[in-house]
């Protein structure tokens, strides 16, 4: 059961938010761990050029290992291929693999501008953000924001 008080707003390349939302992907890659317990309700932002907070999923777990390690156990369900994920993490000793579920697609992406309307002078963050859960759950009231039921 979450206890945590915030939402993770994580900013992504569009096709791997909509590799989350189709489910194909189902562990996200980070070179810094993000403070989020099992539970923690995840709002994906597709960065530019789409711009937009197109659906939300929920952490089924965190890991931290060497990079060669994180391969093994979570290459296949990352949506990346074994050269770009070198590249992404060449000269770094640990990697960070969150896992996911539960993704819903929001009936209709929220873009940049709602945001900032939302949130005064909001800027999407580069990797990651912390939202008080107040402000997450205020956000989709105000947009009237139905989540869709994952189908394949």
């Amino acid at each position: 059961m979450n206890t945590n008080s915030e939402f993770l707003f994580l900013s992504l390349r569009p096709e791997y938010a909509e590799l989350l939302l189709e489910e194909v992907k189902t562990v996200e890659l980070r070179r810094i761990r993000p403070r989020a317990p099992v539970g923690t309700r995840v709002l994906l932002y597709a960065a530019s050029p789409q711009c937009e907070l197109v659906g939300t999923c929920l952490v089924a777990d965190i890991g931290e290992a060497t990079p060669d390690t994180i391969w093994r156990l979570h290459g296949s369900q990352t949506g990346i291929g074994h050269k770009a994920f070198r590249t992404y993490f060449h000269g770094t000793a640990k990697a960070i693999a969150i896992t996911v579920t539960d993704a819903r697609r929001f009936t209709v992406p929220i873009p940049l501008k709602s945001l900032r309307v939302a949130w005064l002078d909001f800027q999407p963050p580069q990797s990651v953000r912390y939202i008080p859960e107040n402000e997450g759950l205020m956000l989709l009231r105000r947009n009237n924001l139905a989540l869709t039921t994952q189908t394949k």
